[in-house]
């Protein structure tokens, strides 16, 4: 791919935005979104499963304990051990902010790829802003360092092997190099996240039988990255830990079946669908104002990704609980579909097609703006109470107190109460992690505080 297209629409599709003038728009918010996204993550303290993992650590012992009693995501867990136990604070930081931007060039590019075009900016912003805008649960998903484990990164490696995936099955084999980092990338990436997991192996599996029906033949390189993933994801889905997890859920597995598929599809999946609403708002404005795909397998390709995204949370009936963190796969599939539907609309010159993307972008950057500024003066607001909290554990520790009251975190206004990060608590892994022997208990406040205002008194 030529670097200039990367930053410029041909001239016959830009009658309103001079190549230079988007150049530098795209670099602009290329700028600003890097540095507001690292800000936040240096910001976000650190709470809820991360004093957990932390102290699990990355020790094999510790990662086969928690295989075998709690949970099968080991590539999750031992990101967040790893992580929590032996990065900085700017190199963790600066990782999630390279997997954020990794994971929206991917999904721009495997859409892209899959309409037959090459990756346009506006496009690769549109999609970032959707991310950011639509998804379920930014603050837990994304910036949340645990959950950014538990979805951003799983979701690079799913994509970003079905990406290359792709590209080596429409230019040819790859080396012995390539091909055998692809096996460790297509492990990573069935050892990922159930649903996600086994959806996108489904995909790519379609994917290379279609490729049998069109050539009478496929690369043995293929077949084998598929038998990594498939391995992958039975490392997942097969963990004994998943069984033992299991019984907390008791209450729910002991319904009738009929009684939880009807639960799950009358009332947590039409609310999953509907917190995409973004993204199904701006494909249904195109096919109305714009047109429909040019042609049957770029149509194909969207039905098939939206598809995905629906059995991404239809196969949650087996889920006995449903963050709304959970949600984010569906997404992921969603914006791969609007990335195929958008370069096909620009790849036939549509003047439509551009005043529309122009106005959504427009709508979206400052929409985008004023969520990334309010976010970064309530995770600032975080981070200062945060100091306090420590203060006053570091006191009880070196005093040896036998008890010591936390102040809760009071966020500052958000755009959505999703934007935040996880304040789950518990006392003992916390206690743990800094080496006090009190018992730690929390209560709320009614406004923000730091180390000049102090603690709010307890009520």
């Amino acid at each position: 791919m030529s670097s200039t297209l990367f930053f410029a629409e041909p001239r016959s599709v830009q009658p309103w935005l001079s190549r230079r003038s988007g150049a530098w728009a795209f670099l602009l918010f290329a700028v600003l979104a890097l540095g507001a996204s690292w800000a936040i993550y240096w910001l976000t303290p650190m709470s809820s499963d991360d004093f957990s993992y932390a102290n699990k650590g990355i020790a094999w012992a510790s990662i086969k304990h928690h295989y075998l009693n709690w949970s099968g995501r080991l590539v999750s867990d031992t990101i967040s051990s790893g992580m929590l136990s032996l990065a900085p604070g700017w190199l963790k930081a600066t990782l999630n902010t390279v997997a954020l931007f990794g994971l929206i060039t991917v999904l721009a590019a495997l859409g892209a790829r899959l309409a037959g075009q090459v990756l346009r900016p506006s496009l690769l912003v549109l999609v970032f802003m959707l991310y950011w805008l639509v998804n379920p649960d930014l603050g837990q998903t994304t910036f949340w360092l645990v959950g950014a484990a538990n979805y951003l990164w799983p979701n690079l490696f799913n994509f970003g092997f079905a990406l290359v995936f792709v590209w080596y099955l429409q230019k040819g084999r790859p080396s012995v190099i390539a091909g055998l980092a692809l096996c460790v990338l297509a492990l990573l990436a069935g050892c990922s996240n159930e649903n996600t997991g086994i959806i996108s192996w489904c995909l790519l599996a379609y994917l290379g039988f279609r490729h049998i029906q069109r050539t009478g033949s496929l690369s043995k390189w293929h077949l084998v990255w598929l038998l990594c993933m498939g391995l992958g994801v039975t490392v997942l889905v097969l963990a004994p830990g998943n069984q033992v997890r299991s019984e907390v859920f008791a209450h729910w597995y002991e319904q009738p079946l009929l009684w939880r598929i009807g639960e799950h599809f009358g009332r947590r999946f039409p609310d999953a669908v509907l917190r995409y609403w973004g993204v199904i708002l701006v494909m249904l404005v195109w096919r109305f104002a714009v047109g429909p795909a040019s042609s049957a397998p770029v149509r194909r390709a969207i039905f098939l990704l939206i598809g995905a995204s629906l059995l991404a949370n239809a196969i949650l009936v087996l889920a006995p609980n449903i963050p709304k963190r959970a949600l984010n796969g569906g997404l992921m599939y969603l914006l791969v579909a609007l990335s195929i539907y958008g370069h096909d609309l620009l790849a036939q010159r549509s003047v439509q097609m551009q005043r529309c993307l122009l106005v959504m972008l427009g709508a979206g950057c400052s929409i985008w703006l004023l969520s990334s500024t309010l976010m970064l003066r309530s995770y600032h607001a975080a981070w200062q109470q945060d100091k306090v909290r420590l203060a006053l554990l570091t006191d009880a520790r070196k005093n040896h107190r036998q008890h010591v009251d936390l102040p809760k975190y009071f966020f500052l206004p958000t755009l959505r109460s999703r934007d935040r990060f996880d304040t789950h608590f518990n006392r003992k892994a916390m206690a743990d992690y800094h080496r006090c022997k009190a018992v730690i208990n929390e209560y709320a406040v009614s406004r923000h505080y730091d180390l000049e205002s102090g603690a709010p008194a307890k009520p």
